[in-house]
């Protein structure tokens, strides 16, 4: 199981949206848990609400410019 350095609450929903996110930064699924449950105690909607919906917006932005 994860250790997690500080004890919260962290939505499976959530933590399944991250860690794929999070494979970016390693090749075990295991630290990119680790490191999605992290982002998640300090912002619990860290990626249904923050990275996610912030990516879409840059990603379009991008799109406009290249016009």
């Amino acid at each position: 199981m994860i250790k997690v350095t500080k004890k919260c609450k962290i939505s499976k929903r959530e933590l399944k949206l991250g860690t794929p996110i999070e494979m970016e930064h390693t090749t075990s699924k295991k630290k990119a848990k680790y490191i999605a449950s992290q982002h998640l105690c300090e912002f619990p909607n860290y990626y249904s609400v923050g990275l996610i919906p912030m990516e879409a917006r840059l990603i379009k932005l991008q799109g406009r410019k290249k016009k």
